[in-house]
Order: C-alpha cells, then sequence, then structure tokens
C-alpha cells in the first residue's frame, strides 16, 4: 500500500515498515559469556542510566572569547525490581548484582543491557526492525538500595542506585542471546 494523507493531513504508509518489541530484551550483570543474566525471579520494573561530561564555560576577561573547558565523563545508573520469587538483596546469597559490585576496592563488574527488535517472525512487517544495541558499563559499584511500598499496589520495591566508570555502545543484529562481553 503506498504513501496517502490521512485525516489529519500527514503524509504517511498504510502499514507499519517494521514492528519491534523490547519483550527479547535482557539484562547481563556480570560477564555475559560466564552467563550471569538477570533471572525471570528477579522482576526487574525498571533500569536507567545516565553518562555524562562536564563541560564548564569561561570567559575572558576584556574580551568577548568563549572557551570551554572539558570535564571528565561520570555514569550512573538505577534498578528497581519487585521483591517476589526472589528474596531481598543479600538474604540468603541471593542478590542482582555479583558481590564484586559492592567492593570499591574491588573495582566493580561488567554489567550489560541488550535489547533488539524484530518481534514479528511473519507477516509483512517481519524482519523489518532486526538491529539491537548492547549498552555495556565497566567498573559498575553500587552506591545505594533502598525500599519502598505504595498503598494502591501493595508491592515491595527493591531500588538500586550505582556508578560505572566506563560506557560503550554497540549493535549487533537480531538476537540479544547472541551478545559477546
Amino acid at each position: 500500500m503506498g504513501e496517502t494523507n490521512d485525516i489529519f493531513g500527514y503524509r504517511r504508509n498504510g502499514k507499519p515498515s517494521g514492528v519491534f518489541s523490547s519483550e527479547d530484551s535482557n539484562l547481563f550483570i556480570g560477564s555475559a559469556r560466564a552467563g550471569t543474566v538477570a533471572k525471570k525471579g528477579y522482576l526487574i520494573q525498571n533500569w536507567s542510566i545516565n553518562y555524562a561530561q562536564n563541560v564548564e564555560e569561561l570567559f575572558e576577561i576584556g574580551s568577548n572569547r568563549l572557551y570551554w573547558m572539558k570535564g571528565r565523563p561520570q555514569g550512573s545508573g538505577g534498578i528497581g525490581r519487585v521483591i517476589g520469587a526472589a528474596d531481598a538483596d543479600g538474604v540468603a546469597g541471593q542478590s542482582i548484582f555479583p558481590q564484586t559490585a559492592f567492593d570499591i576496592c574491588d573495582g566493580g563488574p561488567t554489567m550489560i543491557i541488550a535489547a533488539a527488535g524484530g518481534h514479528c517472525v511473519k507477516g509483512t512487517a517481519a524482519g523489518g526492525l532486526s538491529k539491537g544495541i548492547q549498552i555495556q558499563m565497566s567498573g559498575v559499584i553500587v552506591t545505594a538500595i533502598g525500599f519502598s511500598m505504595a498503598v494502591p499496589d501493595v508491592r515491595l520495591i527493591e531500588n538500586f542506585g550505582y556508578r560505572f566508570a566506563k560506557l560503550e555502545l554497540n549493535s549487533f543484529p537480531a538476537r540479544p542471546n547472541d551478545v559477546e562481553s
């Protein structure tokens, strides 16, 4: 089906060019080769990362010259999960993070988040979006752990804050299970 205008005047295809979903995403904590995947029982609900480089503006007295002073990059992130099928962190040897993530003197493990598109395996949208991304954070150190609960949800939420030393982004085809560390 070719491009036409919709009722609002936007020109677009009648069908999507591809369909993707995050259902096949994986969260690897530690080395992906070692198979330390965040298992289904961890009930991870959200994660976020931020990697920023500070840039300071400097001006020269007596002129309009602007200079930028480059800072060093800093990474931070968070993970939230429902306590349910797996115990709270540190209970009975269970933990989302390996022990090295709690010991700053050990330098911290590598954490990999991998997601890929390509949800449809048949039909006209199949295979249209089969690329993925691998986000690799090195030197992950847990900096905070917290718990919360809200009346309407009646779920106990465990939240982690962490810092990391280095961020790398890589693309890969389709299946996140094929990720290499």
